[in-house]
């Protein structure tokens, strides 16, 4: 089972940033990639941090000594997702303090958390529906 989550991670890592990757180098507006003014500005500290957990920590499942182990798997998958969630942070904190806009956007604020929930629950389902039949695959196989 262990070792089923840790390919699933290393593939998913590898995947996200070939696309990443590939959307940097192709796009038309490079503002959406802005690698050089998020590594370097004045939250950089917190952008590293997401980029290696994001990148690096997935990577070392490689070794199977650290990939044996249940709570450092757990580690990696929180790191994985730190960068989302601190991602939602700024965007909830920001949508709070937009006093240079007019009229009141507390409905957005709304269907901000509504979206985001409603994403985490179906990404949730989408995996467990997969790892699911993947195990039901191998125990019909057996």
């Amino acid at each position: 089972m262990l070792n089923l989550i840790r390919w699933t991670i290393i593939f998913y890592t590898i995947i996200t940033w070939t696309f990443y990757l590939i959307g940097m180098a192709t796009t038309e507006k490079p503002d959406e990639y802005a690698f050089i003014n998020r590594a370097t500005g004045v939250y950089a500290w917190a952008y590293w941090i997401m980029f290696l957990s994001a990148l690096i920590l997935p990577l070392t499942l490689f070794f199977k000594k650290l990939a044996s182990k249940f709570w450092y798997v757990l580690l990696v998958v929180f790191g994985i997702k730190s960068g989302m969630y601190f991602e939602r942070f700024v965007i909830i904190v920001t949508s709070f303090h937009r006093d240079y806009l007019d009229g009141n956007r507390n409905i957005e604020l709304i269907d901000l958390f509504v979206f985001g929930i409603g994403m985490i629950f179906l990404q949730g389902i989408v995996i467990t529906i997969l790892t699911l039949g993947i195990f039901e695959i191998i125990k019909r196989k057996r």
